[in-house]
């Protein structure tokens, strides 16, 4: 009896300890500490009304952030999605109003012309992840340097197109149907608080990605790109296609962003965007996800995306002034790095 308690036992330690061993298991402790600290700092913090502006809010980085954790996951880095996402926002409303949603504008079939801008949208923005990738896999320019010289090229192309106006009012349909579309949970007062768009999209876009990277033959293909290009090549992988891939998805969904947020704003606003890259990065560093490549899974995107909104709300509920958030932010990165740094230095020395 005694030789089979001890043997449970063993089973248990070693199963607990598979469940710490798990990256995203120790993201939780920080973001439970988080969600603690600012609850009891402010009452006002875990409000229904506030937990679902939190969701929103995050679901919109959350998007390109899925993008963005294949591309380091597959050993690049992409610096132009903000500029992506704006310019998605400005382009498709844009042509929704220029041509009048195709003929189909305040008619019942106004929905089709809408869904036709964006479809046409996402495949001009997909010319930005394809000129990435060119740059980058073809012409072997740094990733960093050349989606640099890429964002400065689309917020351009968002001021030709603007004039640096906002454009509206739009297509009743995407603003009311889209922007305003959510599943409703419960009522304050006067007001429907519900599950929106953008975070039904963003949990989708974690759940098929995840299934993509650890189920699927082009998942395993991004890892072994990341981990090593040379060995990935050796294996007879066809790297350049992966990257080229990883690249037009995230351009994609950050064109899918940008034009949420359109649809939430109701107008086509030139600074859609800005400042989106860092913030997006910093979330996937929170995640652990690996800079060097290799090494990351969404879920782990996920909980770091939450973790930066989290604090990025309850800094303002605290009145704090904005320049100590960023600094906050960039405090969060280097733990996040240093973090990561300590944990594969050990595995290389187990």
């Amino acid at each position: 009896m005694e030789k089979n308690n001890l043997s449970i036992k063993r089973k248990d330690g070693s199963f607990l300890a598979r469940i710490f061993s798990v990256q995203e298991a120790g993201i939780l402790v920080p973001l439970i500490l988080l969600i603690v600290i600012f609850s009891c700092l402010n009452s006002g913090f875990y409000s229904l009304p506030n937990i679902f502006s939190v969701l929103k809010t995050l679901a919109f980085y959350g998007i390109v952030a899925v993008g963005m954790t294949l591309l380091i996951i597959g050993g690049d880095i992409d610096i132009s999605v903000g500029s992506t996402a704006g310019f998605a926002a400005v382009f498709s409303t844009f042509i929704m109003m220029q041509f009048n949603c195709f003929g189909m504008l305040d008619t019942p079939n106004e929905w089709i012309g809408v869904f036709i801008c964006m479809i046409i949208t996402l495949g001009i923005c997909s010319l930005v992840g394809i000129l990435n990738a060119f740059l980058i896999v073809d012409f072997k320019l740094p990733a960093f340097i050349a989606t640099i010289a890429t964002l400065y090229v689309v917020r351009g192309a968002i001021m030709v197109v603007t004039n640096g106006n906002p454009i509206y009012p739009l297509p009743k349909f995407f603003m009311d149907d889209i922007g305003r579309f959510q599943i409703p949970i419960t009522k304050v007062g006067e007001e429907l608080i519900g599950i929106s768009l953008p975070i039904i999209v963003f949990i989708v876009l974690v759940i098929v990605f995840e299934i993509v990277l650890r189920r699927t033959k082009f998942g395993r293909n991004v890892y072994a790109t990341g981990s090593n290009i040379e060995v990935a090549k050796l294996a007879g992988i066809n790297t350049r296609r992966v990257r080229y891939i990883n690249f037009i998805i995230t351009a994609m969904l950050a064109a899918l962003s940008g034009m949420l947020v359109a649809a939430f704003t109701r107008q086509g606003y030139p600074p859609i965007g800005q400042g989106w890259e860092m913030q997006i990065i910093a979330a996937a560093a929170v995640g652990g996800i690996a800079m060097t490549g290799g090494s990351g899974s969404m879920i782990g995107t996920l909980l770091g995306v939450l973790i930066m909104n989290i604090v990025n709300n309850g800094l303002v509920m605290m009145n704090i002034d904005t320049f100590v958030q960023q600094a906050v932010q960039g405090v969060i990165i280097l733990v996040a790095v240093y973090v990561d740094i300590v944990r594969r230095n050990r595995k290389v020395h187990v």
